[in-house]
């Protein structure tokens, strides 16, 4: 409940300090007077820009501040961390010459978006054709479920919904997981593949390689072991040839000279190991011949060694290793946690399905009975055959939307015979406020908003509809507090609380200033509101005589 609203430096008030009770308050003033400007205060509180950026010349700022008694509801999640259950709470705005706007929430500040919501939750402001909170579907959703009683449902299929959303997208990140792991096993199964083609054996590349090499150069290989066993055997000039005859000069040599037997059998030994290097040579070559199946197998493994270590981004010799190395984790547990989300998600939308289905039968049956009072109310605001409806859209997709599976939306028409419109284009701002109006009534008992301000919604409107006007009002403000700016005298007097605001000069200066007002000043307020030049005897009787019968 608003309990206290300070305005300072704002356009024509230099300072305005007003509290409020609860039950209906009126505030009256004549054209001009400024009670425009307590309604562009209370805008600003509720988030909206001002329709005059005005901050009063010679003032640094402008500075509107309201108060209101802790909330009812739960506390917004945007604000848990500045905001108690228990705490009043203190809303500032602050307006500098250049525009620039700042607010605070128990002195912290805040975004425009975060006042917005907490406002809402706080008081609605109804203009000529407009509210804080009926200009959108989904509030007219909570209307309806306010009247209808369904409002845990809604929160119930709200909840389950976001679950599902919440699950889904886990869900999501799963099958990522299990396309990761699935490609991990693909690569498991491709390596043992491969593992299995290639079967290595330790330092098999190696020898391969020294084969290959050898069968790739048998020519060469063949030719040169020929040409060594000519010059160390074969040829008349070879190396043991010539051994040979060296040996006979020495032998000749020691029948003369003894001691160079010594060297003789040294030179022996020489031509025993040249011979028998020799025998190992001729049996080398003897055993060296060009074998194609063996080079074209020799080439078929070098190739599929060098084939797969590109593949693996390896060393050939490297590959045996690489092939063995064993898959890690369990792949069957990405399958067992999909499947439990499966049933999970199917058992919360089955539940979802089935309190839509209830959410929609309650709503659907409630919505005529509660079209019924808001054209009964329409009628006593004399709109004589008013078409009002609530209207649903169902949402695309399976899960619905907020709170639940269709969009609310109500429908009005003035005219017989005219079709229906949303109420956001109705075009008569006095029609739209009569039919917010009337929903309001419809709601009184039932809106979790503790506070409603009516801005000079009785324009255009007199006599008997005005004192309809004022009984609703003043119904309305049996269950909660109710503020509204009027012109009518039929409205001002049902006022449990009454505020005037006049503009004065002095000095030169204009000023705007507004305060309670009871007994006679009430009586001269009335008597002033009735019409006429001047406040005669007869209009303060007369005045005294509503107050008394108010």
């Amino acid at each position: 409940m608003l309990s206290h609203l300070r305005v300072a430096s704002f356009a024509t008030i230099f300072e305005i300090s007003l509290s409020f009770d609860g039950g209906l308050t009126v505030i009256t003033g004549e054209t001009g007077a400024g009670k425009s400007l307590l309604v562009d205060a209370l805008s600003l509180i509720a988030g909206r820009k001002p329709r005059n950026l005005s901050v009063r010349p010679g003032s640094s700022e402008a500075v509107i501040e309201a108060v209101f008694t802790p909330l009812s509801s739960p506390v917004p999640e945007t604000l848990s961390e500045i905001l108690s259950p228990d705490d009043d709470i203190v809303i500032r705005r602050v307006i500098s010459p250049n525009g620039r706007l700042r607010q605070t929430v128990n002195g912290q500040s805040v975004s425009t978006s975060q006042l917005s919501g907490l406002v809402l939750l706080l008081f609605d402001l109804v203009g000529q054709g407009e509210s804080l909170r009926m200009t959108g579907g989904d509030n007219h959703r909570q209307f309806l479920d306010e009247f209808a009683g369904t409002l845990s449902l809604a929160s119930d299929y709200e909840r389950m919904r976001r679950e599902i959303q919440s699950r889904r997208r886990e869900r999501l990140e799963i099958l990522e997981r299990k396309a990761a792991s699935d490609r991990t096993l693909s690569e498991i199964r491709e390596r043992q593949e491969d593992a299995a083609l290639l079967a290595a054996r330790p330092g098999e590349f190696e020898e391969i390689s020294s084969r290959l090499t050898a069968q790739l150069n048998i020519q060469e290989i063949l030719l040169s072991a020929d040409r060594s066993l000519q010059m160390l055997v074969d040829d008349e000039g070879s190396v043991l040839t010539l051994l040979g005859r060296i040996s006979g000069a020495i032998d000749r040599l020691g029948s003369l000279d003894p001691a160079v037997l010594p060297i003789r059998e040294r030179l022996g030994e020489a031509v025993e190991i040249l011979k028998d290097l020799s025998g190992e040579l001729r049996h080398y070559q003897e055993g060296l011949e060009m074998d194609p199946g063996e080079l074209a197998t020799l080439e078929g493994r070098f190739s599929l060694y060098r084939r797969l270590a590109q593949k693996y981004h390896v060393r050939p010799e490297e590959l045996s290793a690489v092939l063995e190395r064993e898959g890690e984790g369990d792949p069957e547990a990405i399958d067992r946690e999909l499947a439990l989300f499966d049933r999970e998600i199917g058992l919360l939308e089955e539940a979802l399905k089935k309190t839509g289905g209830e959410l929609s039968k309650v709503r659907r049956e409630a919505a005529r009975s509660f079209s019924d009072k808001v054209k009964e109310a329409l009628r006593r605001l004399r709109i004589d055959q008013p078409s009002f409806t609530v209207g649903f859209t169902p949402y695309e997709g399976d899960l619905g939307g907020p709170g639940g599976p269709e969009r609310v939306e109500f429908l009005f028409s003035a005219n017989p015979g005219m079709p229906e419109k949303p109420l956001g284009e109705v075009a008569s701002g006095g029609e739209t406020s009569r039919v917010l109006l009337a929903i309001t009534s419809v709601l009184a008992d039932r809106d979790t908003v503790p506070t409603l301000i009516f801005d000079e919604i009785d324009s255009g409107i007199g006599g008997e509809v005005g004192e309809v006007l004022g009984d609703l009002l003043r119904g309305i403000g049996r269950s909660r507090q109710v503020v509204s700016i009027t012109h009518l005298h039929q409205v001002a007097r049902k006022g449990d609380h009454h505020i005037i605001v006049e503009k004065v000069t002095e000095k030169g200066e204009t000023t705007s200033r507004a305060f309670p007002i009871s007994g006679e000043d009430r009586v001269r307020e009335i008597a002033r509101m009735l019409g006429g030049e001047g406040i005669s005897p007869s209009a303060l009787s007369i005045a005294r005589d509503l107050l008394a019968h108010s």
